[in-house]
Order: C-alpha cells, then sequence, then structure tokens
C-alpha cells in the first residue's frame, strides 16, 4: 500500500499486530463492555500522544461489504450517522482530508479534527479491510470557539467478517488521539463506548432503510 509515505505498510502491520494483541505494553479494561463488545485504554508516554483506547464490536444484521460502504463512503453515511459528522474537504489518489466532528454526551464539549483518510483496503492475509486515518489540516477548516480540536497522531478502522456469520460484521478500532479540554481520562472510554453503542445501533438501522429501500425500487 503506497499512500505516498503519509501511511506505509509498517503502519498497517502494526494495526493488526496491536488487533492481535502483539504489543510489549499492557492495555486496560476501560468503559461499558455489553453484547460481546470490548473497550480498552492503555498509556505510552514514549508516544508523542500518550493516550490509546481500542475496541471492538459487532455489527450484527450487517454484512462486511454493506458496513464497508456505510461506513466509508462519506455520502452515503450521511444519511444514518447520526452522532460523528463527517464532510470530505479534498482527496488524492492516496486519501482523503475529512472534517470530522463528534457530539459526546453531556456536559462534554464536541470534539472535532481535520484529517488525512484513507479508503477501505483488503488485506488478504488477514481476511479483513482497513482504513487508516492520522491529523492532518485544512485552510476552509481552522479551530473555532464551538468545538475542541483533536488531535491524532494516527489510527485505524478494521472490519472482519464475523465468525460463522456472513451477515454480520465485527468493528474493531484503534485511536492515539488527544481529545483536548479538560475531560480527564478516566471518562474518555466510557463516552467513546457510548458513541460506537449508538453508531452501531444507527448503522443497523440505516442498512435496513437504505439497503431496503434500494431492493424494492
Amino acid at each position: 500500500m503506497d499512500s505516498s509515505q503519509v501511511f506505509t505498510d509498517a503502519d498497517i502491520t502494526r494495526a493488526f499486530e496491536i488487533l492481535k494483541g502483539r504489543e510489549k505494553q499492557s492495555w486496560i479494561a476501560s468503559g461499558v463492555w455489553k453484547d460481546g463488545a470490548e473497550f480498552w485504554k492503555k498509556f505510552d508516554y514514549d508516544s508523542r500522544i500518550p493516550f490509546y483506547t481500542k475496541f471492538n464490536i459487532l455489527i450484527d444484521g450487517v454484512p462486511i461489504e454493506a458496513c464497508k460502504e456505510l461506513y466509508g463512503n462519506l455520502e452515503l453515511r450521511k444519511q444514518w450517522d447520526k452522532g460523528i459528522s463527517t464532510e470530505e474537504l479534498d482527496s488524492n489518489k492516496y486519501y482523503r482530508t475529512v472534517h470530522w466532528k463528534l457530539i459526546l454526551p453531556a456536559p462534554c464539549t464536541p470534539r472535532d479534527a481535520v484529517r488525512l483518510v484513507t479508503s477501505f483496503n483488503w488485506v488478504a492475509e488477514e481476511n479483513a479491510y482497513i482504513m487508516l486515518f492520522k491529523n492532518g489540516q485544512h485552510p476552509n477548516r481552522p479551530e473555532t470557539s464551538d468545538y475542541i480540536r483533536m488531535d491524532t497522531s494516527l489510527g485505524y478502522s478494521i472490519l472482519k467478517q464475523a465468525d460463522n456469520d456472513p451477515d454480520s460484521t465485527v468493528f474493531f478500532g484503534m485511536g492515539n488521539n488527544d481529545y483536548g479540554g479538560w475531560l480527564p481520562y478516566c471518562v474518555l472510554p466510557y463516552a467513546a463506548s457510548r458513541t460506537m453503542y449508538n453508531l452501531r445501533d444507527e448503522m443497523k438501522k440505516g442498512y435496513r432503510d437504505i439497503y431496503a429501500k434500494d431492493k424494492h425500487q
């Protein structure tokens, strides 16, 4: 995968090592676990941004190809995603520049970010799709007082077909984020887990609404 050196094959290798737990640093269970979902955090003070989170959550009833389109196609995503707003600002053959806005549970201030985001790429040896993202900038989206601007060193989203269920997808994610503001690190995993449960439920409804509608046209 050549993303003009912004993203490298080493980034992909590291993402799957994290997914498989092949790291020196240990992860701590965090957030709210239910329906088989898991949320973890760790601190690595040798990193530019020390705080890491990762999760896996089952998107039951949504096949992997549909999940890839619903999450990765930003125009399609606007039809169902109520918690995370995404707007493509620019693109090239390697990645898109995306303005990303997250509404957190009260009393948290909303966060935003400008990110460089790849498309979902198929990794045959892992039997999975992966999307990478990291911090970016764009002159048309400066910081504003309405949002706290996040910083992301590197993050990924991985989609795998659920075991023994071709109609469901397991969504894995990792973020190395500085969320800014006063929000303590102990609270962030709980806010993140709530956001992901909402995203799962909205994606399932979006799949039913959008794909069922397409079938009847």
